[in-house]
């Protein structure tokens, strides 16, 4: 699933600074990296750019998307339709059900 190499750009920010946060899927991980560049990086590091990561091993996804409903659907009275609309708008695969 993961070999696909999926990538998405989450924030980007032009000019001095510079800084691009990224959320990909490769092989069996899911991270999040940045990469800042400028005089600040310059400055600091002596080099032309910086970068930083947060790795999320397979086996830690179920964890993962716990924490995120926990932290991004909590105390939302309309949790479940708006993880459908999520799915739906990000062409996430899904099922839906009900019970009366």
């Amino acid at each position: 699933m993961a070999d696909d190499g999926k990538s998405v750009e989450l924030f980007l920010q032009e000019g001095d600074p510079f800084r691009s946060v990224r959320a990909r899927l490769e092989k069996d991980e899911f991270l999040i990296d940045t990469q800042d560049m400028g005089e600040l990086v310059k400055k600091i590091y002596d080099d032309g750019d910086y970068e930083f990561w947060t790795i999320v091993p397979k086996e830690a996804w179920g964890d993962l998307l716990l924490a995120l409903a926990q932290e991004f659907f909590a105390g939302d009275a309309n949790a479940t339709d708006r993880l459908r609309d999520i799915c739906e708008k990000h062409g996430v695969k899904y099922k839906r059900g009900h019970w009366a």
